[in-house]
């Protein structure tokens, strides 16, 4: 939304209220053919700034979605959580929640929740496949240390 469609649904009303103050002041001279001619450019008009005031509310319903959605991520960012390899988000209770997987938030801003990858300290994503290691992995005497 600009500040043109808004300036072209204001003189289209200006236009329509212009057309109809002519009418009502037309004496009766003005012939039937005329006031038809003006009825017209007055439907014309109107219509015209209808159709930008439809415009002009349809930009102003994306951008307060636009805006929703904005403080949505500002709120989750206020509750988001790095503890490496991974993000945590924190509830109403200041509970941790989680783990999330790093490369989903950070490369598309998805909340996946990690699994457990079958060992203590190891969380596997089943969106991006990633595996990951955290501090409580204990290396077992056979790791050869290829996941």
């Amino acid at each position: 939304m600009d500040i043109g469609a808004i300036t072209s649904a204001l003189s289209g009303i200006k236009q329509a209220t212009d057309i109809a103050k002519i009418i009502k002041d037309s004496s009766s001279s003005l012939e039937e053919a005329e006031i038809k001619l003006k009825l017209a450019d007055l439907i014309s008009a109107l219509a015209d700034a209808k159709v930008e005031i439809a415009n002009i509310k349809e930009a102003v319903t994306e951008k307060d979605e636009e805006i929703t959605r904005l403080k949505g991520v500002i709120e989750t960012s206020d509750k988001l959580v790095w503890e490496s390899p991974y993000y945590f988000l924190i509830n109403e209770e200041e509970v941790k929640d989680g783990p999330y997987c790093q490369k989903c938030y950070d490369s598309q801003r998805k909340f996946i929740r990690l699994q457990s990858g079958g060992e203590k300290g190891t969380w596997k994503c089943h969106e991006c496949k990633n595996f990951f290691v955290d501090n409580d992995y204990i290396s077992s005497s056979h790791d050869t240390g290829i996941w």
